[in-house]
């Protein structure tokens, strides 16, 4: 808060995060200056509220076959706004208009695992991942698109038998490059060609 009135005697502190201990200190100032901070105050905790922050770098893919892996950065203790904080994941696959919903409910966890058989390799699905707690069910976050596993021995009888060529990279900024390079032809493919592998270093 701005400095208060010498003959004042309380304050209002706010901005605060719900769910958050804190405490307190005041010093007494005059024109020459402050004096020492006093003691700190008992740990006072603000009210509960619903979650405002989803969690952030909701992504995933890979894992084994007729698995879609879905993963996230988990939200910090600070921002999850009250007690029996967890996860809304939802998924569907690209094109079809149903969310397939589940509850991940350890605040920790930085993943959830769809096993189903139906899952074919590098079939997109959009995934979103959503917050909620005691008192109710926060935003979720954007939705991000997510490929199961790519490869298994079962879908082709040998990976491909040639690194794509004619590599280069353009800079575009101060925070990005764009990579070019040469398709495989078909016949090194050894079958369906499902994407390229960028590496960087």
């Amino acid at each position: 808060p701005d400095v208060i009135d010498g003959r004042t005697f309380t304050s209002t502190v706010v901005d605060l995060n719900p769910w958050v201990e804190y405490e307190f200190r005041v010093v007494a100032t005059n024109k020459i200056g402050g004096g020492e901070p006093s003691l700190p105050s008992e740990k006072v905790r603000t009210e509960e509220a619903v979650p405002e922050i989803p969690p952030s770098e909701v992504s995933g893919g890979g894992g084994s076959r007729s698995e879609l892996v879905i993963t996230w950065d988990p939200v910090p203790e600070e921002l999850q706004n009250g007690e029996g904080f967890g996860y809304v994941v939802a998924f569907r696959p690209s094109g079809t208009t149903t969310w397939i919903q589940t509850v991940v409910t350890s605040p920790d966890t930085p993943r959830y695992v769809f096993r189903n058989e139906s899952i074919l390799p590098f079939s997109p699905y959009e995934v979103k991942v959503g917050v909620y707690n005691n008192k109710g069910e926060g935003p979720f976050s954007a939705v991000a698109t997510v490929y199961p596993n790519l490869l298994s021995h079962v879908d082709f009888p040998t990976e491909p038998s040639t690194a794509p060529s004619g590599v280069s990279a353009t800079s575009l900024s101060s925070s990005s490059i764009q990579v070019s390079w040469t398709a495989i032809p078909w016949k090194m493919s050894n079958g369906r060609l499902l994407g390229y592998e960028v590496s960087l270093w």
